[in-house]
This record gives C-alpha cells, sequence and structure tokens, in this order.
C-alpha cells in the first residue's frame, strides 16, 4: 500500500510512518514545516537533509494555501491523490476534500479546537484593532471560515480519526461530537518508537536529577488558541518540588527548558519556593537532545494539569525512567485495562509524596523503571498503532 503523510506535529506522524515502513509500505511523507519538533532530522539520527526520495519537503507552507489555489496547494493535492491512502495531520485534515483518498487523521491538539473550531474566527475578529480593522478582519474571517470548514469536512470524512480517549478532554469530544465524528470512526492511538528507543540504565546521580521536558504553560485563564491540552500544571511541580527540598532538606538537580507561555512567572516561582540554586534553565531543544537529557536523568516529570502523558513522558518510560505526572488512571486504567506505573500527582503534596518515595532509593527507581519500559512495550509501541492504522485502511481498499 502506498501511504501519503502531510502534517507532523513533533514529529509524531513520522514515528508513525517508519513503523508504517517497516511493515512494507511504501510511504510518501511531506514535509511542511521549518521548526525543529516538527522535521524528522531533529528526532532521528540516521535521517539527514538533504532527504532520502520518500520524503519530499514542500515548506515553507502557509495555511492560505489550504484555501486559495496556489502552485504550491496543486502540488500537494497531486502527490496525496497519487497515493492509496493518506495519514493526515496538524492542517493536513483540510486538504482531504481535495484529495479524496481514504484517510486516517492524526488529533493532537491545535488541529482540532484551533483549526476546527468556529470559534476561532470569532476570537480573531476581536483581537483585531489597528487599522485598516475592516478589511483585515474581513479577510481574517474569510480565511479562516474556509480553512476551518475545510479541516471539519476532512475530519468528518476521514475512515477514522485518532484522538483521545473518550472522557481525557471534554472540550475536544464535544467537537467531534458536533462535527459528526462516530465514536466508532474514534481510535486512540498513543505511541513510542521501541525500536529507537532502548532501556538505559539509570545513573544515580548525587544529587538526584530531575528533567521536565514539557512546556511550562499553567497560568489560567486560557489564552486564545490555546486549549486544556495546553495547560500543563508547571507551578503543581514547582510548588511540590520546593515542598520536598523544604521538608526533606535533600538538594536536587532539576533541569528545566525554557519553553511555554510561562516561562517568566516559572522563574519567579521557582525563586519563591527557594530553588534557584537547584534549578539549571535550557533552551528549546531538539528531541534527540530531549533524549539526552532523559538518559542523564533520574526521574522525569511531565503533565499535571488535566492533559495526558504523551510523547515526552512514553519516551521516557521507554528509556526505562520513573515519570511523576498526573497520568489521568480515572480513565486510562478503564481505556487500557491495566493499571500504569506512572508515579500519579495531581497536587503539590502528591509531588512530594513521590519524591520522597523514589529520591532515597536507587531500588524504587529501578523498579518504576522497569515497569514503564514494560508498560510501553505492552501497550503504546509504534508497530501496534501502524496495524491499526493498516486494519482501518484496507477495509476502504
Amino acid at each position: 500500500m502506498k501511504i501519503g503523510f502531510f502534517g507532523n506535529s513533533n514529529n509524531y506522524p513520522f514515528m508513525l510512518a517508519r513503523a508504517l515502513r517497516r511493515m512494507g509500505n511504501e510511504i510518501l511523507f511531506l514535509i511542511d514545516s521549518g521548526e525543529r519538533l516538527n522535521r524528522p532530522e531533529y528526532r532521528y539520527d540516521d535521517i539527514s537533509y538533504p532527504y532520502p526520495s520518500w520524503i519530499q519537503d514542500v515548506s515553507p507552507f502557509d495555511m492560505r494555501e489550504c484555501v486559495f489555489p496556489t502552485p504550491k496547494r496543486a502540488q500537494i493535492v497531486r502527490l496525496l491523490r497519487r497515493c492509496d491512502a493518506v495519514i493526515l495531520n496538524q492542517i493536513g485534515p483540510a486538504f482531504l476534500p481535495l484529495a479524496r483518498r481514504p484517510a486516517i487523521v492524526l488529533l493532537a491538539g491545535s488541529d482540532l479546537d484551533y483549526y476546527g473550531n468556529f470559534q476561532t474566527v470569532a476570537n480573531l475578529v476581536r483581537e483585531v484593532h489597528r487599522r485598516p480593522v475592516f478589511l483585515r478582519r474581513l479577510f481574517r474571517k474569510y480565511v479562516f471560515q474556509k480553512l476551518i470548514s475545510a479541516q471539519r469536512a476532512g475530519i468528518r470524512s476521514a475512515v477514522a480519526v485518532s484522538y483521545f480517549a473518550r472522557g481525557l478532554v471534554p472540550d475536544g469530544d464535544a467537537l467531534l461530537d458536533e462535527i459528526g465524528v462516530r465514536d466508532s470512526n474514534r481510535v486512540f492511538i498513543l505511541m513510542t518508537d521501541l525500536n529507537k528507543i532502548h532501556p538505559e540504565p539509570i545513573p544515580h546521580n548525587k544529587p538526584v536529577r530531575i528533567f521536565c521536558a514539557t512546556r511550562l504553560t499553567w497560568k489560567k485563564p486560557m489564552a486564545s488558541g490555546t486549549a486544556e491540552l495546553d495547560y500543563k500544571g508547571s507551578d503543581v511541580m514547582i510548588r511540590g518540588l520546593g515542598l520536598f527540598v523544604r521538608a526533606a532538606g535533600i538538594p536536587l538537580d532539576i533541569r528545566l527548558v525554557k519553553k511555554g507561555r510561562h516561562v517568566t512567572e516559572t522563574m519567579r516561582l521557582v525563586e519563591e519556593e527557594g530553588l534557584t540554586d537547584q534549578v539549571t534553565w535550557l533552551e528549546e531543544m531538539s528531541q534527540q537532545e530531549v533524549w539526552a537529557e532523559f538518559r542523564q536523568a533520574d526521574i522525569i516529570f511531565e503533565q499535571f494539569g488535566q492533559s495526558v502523558v504523551a510523547m515526552a513522558g512514553l519516551d521516557a518510560m521507554a528509556m526505562g525512567r520513573p515519570v511523576i505526572a498526573n497520568g489521568r488512571p480515572e480513565i486510562m486504567e478503564k481505556v487500557i485495562g491495566v493499571p500504569s506505573p506512572i508515579c500519579q500527582a495531581v497536587a503539590p503534596d502528591e509531588v512530594c509524596a513521590q519524591l520522597q518515595r523514589l529520591v532515597p532509593s536507587r531500588a524504587e527507581r529501578e523498579r518504576v523503571g522497569y515497569a514503564s519500559r514494560k508498560y510501553v512495550q505492552d501497550h503504546f509501541s509504534a508497530d501496534h498503532a501502524a496495524q491499526i492504522c493498516l486494519d482501518r485502511l484496507s477495509k476502504c481498499l
């Protein structure tokens, strides 16, 4: 089967494409973004630029090219039509009404709640205050109405829509219902690349090293263009770390990345919690650099809001690291069928309690790390996700 891809948020679709390619399928992967997190060479050391023939770079790509009949849009549609089926992410679903191929849509956040939501039009129009107000509002409204209409049509016509299990993101559930996606067409795909990420010995640093790869976005109310999935509860993490250090008197080596909407506010909170001398601030990094941080860390922090432990946490677990986070056990255990080894925490005192369990005990870190690797092996492999996609697509071909 020849499968075309468009959209590559955090290289998540590319991970799936590699698995499908290992299974003998022909892949055409279109790269539309210049951002490092969305380009495969910044995650995989066996991919370099210029790309091999199965990867084509169509960047830079402007979302307006989903609306207007530009040469770039014609090129992308032509390439997708040469495939037997397509897998679409980000604003890729907006091409489906033109590409007219059996499709799986991978939704991860803004591709649904921003580009698939007519409320975006109203929010954008309200935000425009500078002149010429009237013309700018008209143009923005036209572009986004057309784009969102195409995005929703693509999502609705897909043979399967990958989104978080019902209940994890109620606003997203409501949008999918509004668009007309039936539960029978929904699949829940979370994955990590077990062929690339191998178990690594925990270094057992002194002091214990903690790394958080999730963005520092946590203050409410939510800003325009963001959704509940973007909010990571970073304040819960910092306050929990402060509680632990004050209660245990044990110093830590805490490494945080300057990424997210509330970096400055997080720096201020770090100072208030008395953690300044224990925190190292890192610049934004590639996924390969994130993996290097995982290897050197003893404990990983993920999200503490109402999002879900996704790529960063699963990659860390695949490497055999204990992860402290809100793993949403009330839903995930029903979906997966077994308890998760994620060290569950939704409040600062629970973060502190997990640290009190893990920091003093090498054996406990090893035990949780081993259980974490086994958990993702059993339930979140990219090969398993690829088979789900093939099963769905083969029914339409």
